[in-house]
């Protein structure tokens, strides 16, 4: 197999270990996509929203976006926050890179398009040494959670108006990423950036969600940030 096509013909025990792997975090997503698809489906244009599911591709950005949007605030302030919340795939992208550099440009493409807080979170803590097995797990996780998050806020868009009423919604999305977090806990500046973030998180159920979820990410990363450069 040549190594640049380790995406269009991956070994078909990787992927589905990569896919098995990603099964349980769409269950924890479940809540957060049904939230997302209540938003979707109340707002101004719901199909451009939910279209936006894939062009987005990250439930706290969308949830924001849509939030400014909703609030009036226009198309600039909504992109400048959905660029905001995502800078973070930025650092992810840089710690999987080593990973990738003999892939084709396609095969990194793809897989930086399909990359989010869970696809990441398991790439990084998978054990196997060889950079092409690290890839088609990968590429198993990322396309199963590719398929699976629209079908998540597809139903939250008939459903979803009914969860978004309970007194914890705002929760949901905090609590949801709190679960791909758990394995990640390991180092002071995880612990720092897990601490705060849940601490702002609980302070600011009465805001928007897509606020409230970009405030507790912004108060993680500098969290995070401060404790790794106050440790060089």
């Amino acid at each position: 197999m040549n190594d640049n096509d380790c995406l269009e013909r991956p070994a078909t025990d990787d992927l589905v270990a990569g896919a098995r792997a990603m099964a349980p975090m769409l269950a924890a997503f479940l809540p957060f996509g049904l939230l997302v698809g209540a938003a979707v489906s109340v707002s101004d244009s719901p199909l451009a929203a939910w279209l936006s599911t894939w062009t987005i591709y990250g439930g706290a950005a969308h949830l924001a976006v849509l939030d400014v949007l909703d609030d009036g605030a226009g198309l600039v302030a909504a992109i400048a926050v959905g660029l905001l919340i995502n800078a973070r795939l930025t650092a992810y992208a840089v710690s999987l890179a080593p990973h990738w550099r003999t892939a084709s440009a396609r095969s990194r493409f793809a897989a930086a398009v399909m990359l989010t807080d869970a696809t990441w979170a398991l790439a990084h803590n998978h054990p196997g040494p060889d950079p092409r097995t690290r890839r088609r797990f990968y590429t198993g996780a990322a396309v199963t959670l590719w398929v699976g998050w629209p079908v998540l806020v597809t139903a939250g868009t008939f459903v979803g108006p009914m969860v978004a009423t309970l007194p914890v919604a705002t929760l949901l999305p905090a609590l949801s990423l709190g679960t791909l977090a758990v394995h990640q806990l390991r180092s002071r500046p995880a612990l720092a950036a897990g601490a705060a973030a849940t601490v702002v998180a609980a302070t600011t159920t009465s805001l928007d969600t897509g606020v409230a979820l970009g405030l507790a990410a912004a108060a993680g990363a500098t969290a995070g940030a401060l404790t790794h450069w106050s440790r060089r």
